[in-house]
């Protein structure tokens, strides 16, 4: 007799462009990954790096236009977490970004999300031109 994998737990949303979103998509992954996930600061991790991504998919990649939407993707499958995001503007190239460790950026307000997320997650993957990202997490 096999032992089936049990099914993974998916919750998918399409977001509009603007920062009513963000908060929107805070409360949903906490709720979502409560009882999925049971290290509090992987969880944690999880719910900040889905908000950075989020928030530059709206405000980057979409430029809050309200014609535009985000395409979010949270999988928990066993110790296997994978939150995509992915919008629907010009895209960009996550190679040619400044790195926010360089002397002439340290003092920039922003540029830190994509260090936090190669930082962060065990996995980061960027395609279709830079519009999607993938995260994922292993707990355990």
């Amino acid at each position: 007799m096999h032992d089936t994998p049990p099914a993974p737990d998916i919750m998918e949303r399409t977001l509009a462009s603007e920062r009513a979103s963000i908060e929107r998509i805070v409360s949903e992954t906490e709720a979502f990954l409560e009882g999925r996930v049971g290290d509090e600061e992987l969880a944690y991790n999880i719910v900040l790096l889905t908000v950075e991504a989020v928030t530059n998919a709206i405000e980057h990649g979409n430029r809050f236009d309200s014609g535009k939407k985000v395409h979010f993707r949270m999988q928990v499958a066993g110790e296997r977490i994978e939150v995509t995001v992915e919008d629907e503007g010009e895209g960009f190239d996550p190679e040619t970004s400044a790195d926010p460790r360089a002397c002439e950026n340290l003092l920039q307000e922003g540029g830190r999300g994509l260090l936090f997320m190669q930082s962060m997650a065990d996995q980061v993957v960027f395609d279709r031109r830079g519009r999607r990202v993938r995260l994922v997490f292993h707990a355990g």
